[in-house]
């Protein structure tokens, strides 16, 4: 169990954490010769749900197969998520994420709404940017692709502005 308690619920140093972020573009490209990418993952899952969409994008060879290396990433996810959750002891359902619901306060269903606007934004906005945090920012970074640290720096920039905005509206002002 400590093991499970080492990798799962104890907080790595950064060194090691950099580490292994960092050996996944190279083991990626060794082992399946393909890039780092989230977002393709959740096109799976859009693909597995909707399999006669007309969308033109899901009817390109990248979701010919649902169930790649991409939908287990993914699964994977949720899955050592949980796992961390449950090991640790903390494996609950809960709305509760800081200042926001601190401050503004709803029933159940707005949280719903306001989380699943949030992932379609964010699902939207990787389509726009031809990929994700993950996908820019790690891989596209490494490779010095000009788009992805153009991305990255855009990513950073907005969403420090999002957060003072946010928070301005929460707290009455910018700290």
């Amino acid at each position: 169990m400590d093991i499970l308690r080492m990798l799962f619920v104890e907080p790595w140093p950064w060194w090691l954490g950099g580490i292994a972020i960092g050996l996944l573009v190279p083991l990626l490209y060794y082992f399946l010769n393909t890039a780092l990418g989230v977002s393709t993952g959740y096109g799976n899952l859009v693909k597995l749900f909707l399999p006669r969409s007309k969308l033109k994008w899901l009817n390109t060879d990248t979701y010919a197969k649902i169930f790649n290396w991409r939908f287990y990433f993914i699964a994977g996810m949720i899955l050592g998520g949980f796992l961390s959750a449950r090991v640790s002891g903390g494996a609950f359902l809960s709305t509760e994420m800081g200042l926001f619901t601190q401050q503004v306060r709803w029933p159940f269903a707005g949280y719903a709404v306001w989380f699943l606007t949030g992932g379609i934004l964010l699902g939207f906005g990787s389509r726009v940017a031809g990929g994700c945090t993950s996908g820019h920012s790690i891989h596209g970074i490494a490779n010095l692709h000009p788009s992805s640290i153009l991305s990255t720096i855009f990513f950073l920039l907005f969403g420090t502005i999002g957060v003072a905005f946010i928070r301005a509206l929460l707290m009455g002002g910018v700290s």
